[in-house]
């Protein structure tokens, strides 16, 4: 189950767009492991029930309550305690398995209260471990929801899966809670996602608009359209792309997910850009790149290595980012491309572009069928599903 609703455009919902962790880790379990699943979320249209059946995996919407901007529960503005009894339901009367994304979200917080009883596998997102603040009367109320949180993880039962080291570390040794914690990412569909021939991507890349020879970078900067900014570097974008050609010649670069204002000042300084797509019209730009970049400040580590990471190492593209410091092996992590610090400041900011133009200048010193490879090992589908199988005898 996903704690918040997942619109898409026109008629159709997000699932439809390809959206969703809930819907993919779903589709990977029901494709590589067998299981018969259901997903469940808010709906976006309000207070009705709504079914759909997509890519052989049904979704069941729950009506859904919205606070007003004035009076929404900190940063969640959507509550649906029918979401809550429906799985309950499911668990209860029909032996399903509870697989709940982002532990922290008021929407997850009511269905593990409903299911404390029960088994359950808990998925993190990349939200932080709660901060203790001064004694205003906001947060004293934040630190009474953050209790209450504390005291929910510690009681759950079964498996939390967890994006980064930190979290883990949190969880088991501050918390002390009674699950056991792993430290895995969810997938990439490595089958969906395979390097295209040379002519292919020339091709490709004439359909796109950029040139057929030369080095294309790529990123995807931003979440359902949100301007995150200092998060995955958005703000950095234009320096990073004026440094890049006072550098070096005969390079392209393609940028995503970004909200009006970004796409507008990047459009201005010849980088091809793109608000929000729909993920196959994602996924065919991502495959048009020889490199993914991503100038992430600190904030970024907790997201884990990030989906967009582990689809352009299924392509084989040679990847510079700080998020890599997640990547198992950290004797082999030189062979993806360039792991780089956080960008935090200026001096990070420059050896960023160093490691940046260093593999540019070194493309074809990383072999892309090794860079697929090394990250199918963990990050795919297939990977996942086996993680999911071993977690599911401790449930």
């Amino acid at each position: 189950m996903l704690h918040h609703s997942l619109a898409g455009r026109g008629s159709k919902i997000g699932e439809e767009e390809g959206w969703g962790w809930h819907f993919r880790s779903a589709k990977a379990l029901r494709e590589h492991a067998n299981h018969r699943v259901v997903c469940v979320r808010p709906n976006e249209r309000g207070a009705d029930w709504f079914y759909r059946t997509v890519e052989d995996v049904p979704l069941v919407l729950t009506p859904t309550s919205r606070f007003s901007p004035s009076v929404k529960f900190w940063k969640y503005s959507e509550f649906s305690p029918q979401m809550a009894s429906y799985v309950y339901r499911l668990t209860s009367k029909h032996d399903y398995i509870p697989y709940i994304h982002e532990y922290r979200a008021l929407n997850s917080q009511l269905v593990m209260r409903k299911l404390i009883e029960y088994q359950m596998v808990l998925q993190h997102h990349g939200s932080r471990p709660p901060i203790e603040s001064s004694s205003s009367p906001l947060p004293l109320l934040k630190s009474w929801s953050n209790l209450r949180k504390k005291k929910l993880l510690r009681r759950a039962k079964g498996v939390i899966f967890v994006l980064n080291k930190a979290e883990k570390s949190y969880l088991e040794d501050v918390l002390g809670v009674e699950a056991m914690v792993k430290v895995r990412t969810m997938g990439a569909d490595f089958e969906e996602l395979k390097p295209m021939s040379e002519e292919g991507k020339r091709r490709l890349r004439r359909e796109i608009g950029v040139p057929e020879e030369g080095v294309v970078l790529g990123t995807y900067a931003g979440v359902f359209g949100d301007e995150l900014g200092a998060v995955k570097g958005a703000h950095l974008l234009a320096r990073v792309w004026k440094e890049l050609l006072r550098r070096l010649r005969g390079i392209s670069m393609i940028v995503t997910g970004l909200g009006a204002s970004w796409v507008k000042e990047l459009r201005t300084l010849g980088v091809k850009t793109y608000g929000l797509l729909p993920y196959e019209e994602y996924l065919r730009l991502l495959k048009a790149w020889d490199i993914y970049f991503l100038p992430a400040t600190s904030g970024a580590y907790f997201g884990g290595v990030g989906v967009a990471v582990m689809e352009a190492m299924a392509l084989g593209n040679r990847v510079v980012s700080p998020t890599l410091i997640h990547f198992p092996e950290r004797d082999k992590v030189h062979r993806l491309g360039a792991l780089t610090p956080f960008v935090n400041n200026e001096n990070e900011l420059m050896t960023f572009l160093d490691n940046l133009v260093y593999v540019i200048e070194n493309l074809e010193a990383f072999s892309p069928s090794e860079i697929r490879s090394l990250a199918r090992k963990y990050y795919s589908w297939e990977s996942f599903a086996e993680a999911f199988e071993e977690a599911l005898k401790r449930v």
